[in-house]
């Protein structure tokens, strides 16, 4: 039997690597805070928001040396503080965004702590569809613009933030190479005579832009890594969009004459590459399990998640989760979205592993 771990984001956070979303995003703002303040302007803009000093006798940089007359100064400087400033005090600064995409992804991190940008990418998509419908003007260029512009700031984050040293987690190695129990396995595949299988060959699929994976490759010659969604030392590898084809308005967006509705579909950027028929040539070669490590199987990815888990060869589906600070785990939210990527429920049902048979990704002290 072969084996297929899908990495996610929460493989790397457990790690120790700042790869969130959320983190991403307070990255971008100390960034900008901080070029107001070093290049002394008044007003400074990009493809996704601009930020204007409403008393043009002023740059940012006097402004702030005057407010911390009356203020303590922090003791290292925070370009985060001051555009928190800008957004709570709208008679000194103007913060305009382009449009809903980069207020709606700043929205979601303040109410919810966390935000999916392909996700609401693929919202916002579907809002200007709408809008098409009642005569509005549409501008899906604008929208890809942000998205693309975003994606290379991501990159340039990631290049910054993931260079420290990250160590192997003995638990989560042992996870990735145990045995299959019988107990995992659908019923409708499951053999009386077997307690476990063992591992044939191994498929790492990094849906991350990082080399954490690598870790889990010495020692072992049955062992590949497909990075699926490219490589942060290979920037135009890197695929940053949307991937739901189930989805009845993708059908509609299909539909329209304009190339930008599909230009960031992440089954259309697969074939720049071959990581995706390697893949399929994996799935194809033996009966396979699929075990998912940090990936939150949300609809970005449904497209290939969908040929992943109905494919004929897979006969389980075995989720690790985490541990909420409340101490409360996420299997349940993990197991609602990966049904989401089946058309077939009984197959759902009979393919994903128990609870009682699942466990965290990582050991918590509590």
């Amino acid at each position: 039997m072969n084996r297929l771990v899908l990495i996610g984001n929460g493989f790397d956070i457990a790690h120790g690597l700042k790869t969130s979303y959320a983190d991403f995003i307070n990255w971008y703002w100390d960034k900008k805070g901080m070029q107001l303040l070093k290049e002394h302007t008044n007003e400074l803009s990009d493809e996704l928001c601009s930020i204007k000093l409403i008393d043009s006798h002023f740059n940012w940089n006097e402004f702030w040396s005057i407010y911390f007359i009356h203020n303590e100064r922090p003791k290292v400087w925070d370009g985060n503080l001051l555009v928190n400033y800008i957004k709570k005090n709208k008679d000194i600064g103007l913060l305009k965004y382009t449009d809903n995409f980069f207020e709606q992804i700043n929205k979601q991190i303040e109410t919810k702590k966390w935000v999916d940008i392909e996700r609401e990418y693929y919202s916002q998509l579907t809002i200007v569809k709408h809008t098409f419908e009642i005569h509005r003007p549409v501008n899906y260029r604008s929208l890809n613009i942000q998205l693309e512009y975003l994606c290379n700031k991501l990159i340039e984050y990631l290049g910054e933030n993931t260079k420290k040293d990250v160590s192997l987690i003995e638990d989560v190695n042992e996870k990735i190479y145990k045995p299959v129990k019988r107990r995992e396995v659908a019923v409708s595949e499951r053999n009386n005579t077997d307690v476990s299988w063992g591992l044939e060959n191994l498929m790492l699929l990094n849906f991350n832009y990082t080399n954490t994976p690598k870790l889990y490759m010495d020692g072992h010659s049955n062992v590949t890594i497909n990075h699926i969604h490219g490589h942060l030392d290979d920037p135009p590898s890197v695929i940053f969009g949307y991937g739901d084809e189930l989805d009845e308005n993708y059908k509609r967006l299909k539909e329209q004459n304009d190339n930008e509705c599909l230009r960031h579909v992440k089954s259309i950027r697969y074939l720049e590459h071959d990581n995706y028929h390697r893949l399929l040539e994996f799935i194809e070669s033996a009966p396979f399990q699929v075990v998912i490590m940090g990936h939150s199987c949300g609809n970005s990815d449904r497209t290939l998640l969908n040929t992943l888990f109905e494919h004929r060869n897979c006969i389980s589906i075995k989720p690790y989760y985490y541990i909420k600070d409340n101490g409360e785990d996420n299997y349940n939210e993990l197991v609602i979205n990966i049904s989401r990527n089946f058309t077939d429920m009984k197959l759902m049902r009979d393919r994903v592993v128990n609870k009682e048979f699942c466990e965290p990704l990582i050991k918590t002290s509590k």
